[in-house]
């Protein structure tokens, strides 16, 4: 808030607590009172999209966890469970895919302006199979 803005503030609300009657007086309260209302709705937007980014990363770090406990089984699983292992791990790992995309797709929407800096965070794997 500007100096200036602030002056008016304070003058506006010590008339106001003086009782003090004024059309002038009036129509600062108005534009003050409007000044507030968008103020406090920037503050909400501004919270929402906050809370939003960081469902978004919540996802991603679930799908990774999920992603990790399918490498891990897929790597203990023996011959007549490869397959089944197999296919979790692919379906984590379009899933985390999925969801780094998202995240990436999020922060950009919100002007975070970071190519490549969410994928470097989070690496996936590329496919596995075992040979047969």
């Amino acid at each position: 808030m500007a100096a200036s803005d602030a002056r008016i503030r304070a003058l506006v609300a010590r008339l106001k607590a003086e009782g003090y009657e004024s059309a002038h007086l009036d129509r600062l309260k108005a534009s003050l009172s409007l000044e507030e209302q968008v103020e406090t709705l920037e503050a909400e937007v501004r919270s929402e999209i906050a809370f939003a980014l960081g469902r978004t990363g919540r996802k991603l770090e679930a799908a990774m966890l999920e992603l990790e406990l399918a490498t891990e089984a897929l790597e203990r699983a023996g011959p007549e469970e490869i397959e089944a292992a197999e296919a979790a791990f692919e379906a984590a790992r379009l899933r985390a895919l999925d969801a780094r995309r998202d995240l990436s797709i999020h922060r950009e929407a919100i002007g975070i302006r970071q190519p490549g800096e969410v994928a470097r965070w989070y690496p996936i794997p590329g496919p596995r199979r075992t040979k047969k």
